[in-house]
């Protein structure tokens, strides 16, 4: 089932050789909320402040809601049919939803990122696709995520269209092929640190994810729908809001499968409503910019990544 075009695009993000510096424009995914009791005026480009490094940035265009997104919906269900199965006729009701200018991309993330659709707006066909996905194998979000960023960044270099990759996921972390858990060094010594701090190489893992997902552009946005309350998972989850937040995506949590549809609705609406900054890069900028963007004048809360790592293109 899957299709050449984006697994021909796969390929050629991942092993396309490097090619040297000279990056002239960013692109900066911007969620907005408006504020209780504020007004929802449309936001037009002249509306928008956006500085680097606390210069004024110009800014060539602005993608809004409404205008062409592509989602690159990534599956990665490998706990119990309790949150699988929920978790599906959500993701589909969801899909039925999107107005006809969103495209989604299936892919799953099992066994490394696997393309099982195409772009497409056949709500029909990306069903029976969901709808047949297996629920088996090891979580595979941390693993998968920076090659997902790469496909989705290709595409936005590629044209003027929103993209976003958005992972629906029961990932647990204790259900990954790499072992996150900090083993105890000596367990007749209460004062060994790697039983106080079990969390360490969950915490070393996301850090390094984190640094590498500002060095790309396409925003990531996360249903989570497998909630676990120890401190590893507790530091995994957390992570997760990092690493959205980090792109300038949003993260979602489930705690119960009564919550699943929430989450997975709040992932798609947000999504769907993002604006995209397309900035320009002056001569001279630090190779890791801080960004602030504004709407002077209005009561609407922002979300935007912070930080962008330059590197070569």
């Amino acid at each position: 089932m899957k299709s050449a075009g984006l697994l021909l695009l796969f390929a050629a993000a991942v092993w396309a050789a490097p090619v040297k510096p000279g990056p002239t424009q960013l692109r900066i995914p911007v969620c907005i909320e408006n504020k209780q009791g504020s007004d929802d005026a449309p936001i037009e480009a002249k509306d928008f402040a956006v500085t680097l490094d606390g210069a004024s940035s110009r800014l060539i265009d602005v993608q809004r809601p409404g205008d062409a997104l592509v989602i690159l919906l990534v599956m990665d269900l490998a706990g119990d049919l309790t949150v699988a199965e929920p978790a599906k006729e959500a993701t589909i009701a969801e899909i039925k939803k999107l107005p006809e200018a969103v495209f989604v991309g299936l892919l799953r993330a099992q066994d490394g990122l696997k393309v099982i659709m195409d772009p497409t707006t056949d709500h029909d066909a990306l069903a029976g696709a969901i709808e047949s996905l297996p629920v088996s194998g090891k979580s595979g979000l941390l693993p998968t995520i920076e090659v997902a960023c790469r496909i989705a960044d290709s595409m936005l270099r590629k044209s003027t269209t929103r993209v976003g990759v958005l992972y629906i996921t029961d990932s647990n972390a204790q259900n990954y092929r790499e072992d996150f858990m900090n083993p105890v060094i000596n367990s007749s010594d209460s004062h060994d640190l790697s039983r106080q701090f079990p969390e360490t190489l969950m915490r070393e893992k996301i850090s390094k994810l984190e640094t590498n997902l500002t060095a790309w552009q396409s925003p990531v946005f996360v249903a989570h729908l497998n909630y676990q309350g120890d401190r590893v998972s507790e530091e995994y989850q957390n992570g997760l809001k990092r690493l959205a937040d980090a792109t300038g995506g949003v993260a979602a949590f489930s705690r119960s499968t009564t919550e699943i549809p929430g989450a997975i609705e709040h992932g798609f609406a947000v999504l769907v409503s993002h604006y995209s900054l397309t900035l320009a890069l002056p001569e001279r900028v630090s190779s890791n910019p801080q960004i602030k963007v504004t709407i002077p004048d209005a009561d609407r809360s922002l979300t935007y990544r912070t930080r962008y790592r330059l590197r070569s293109k």
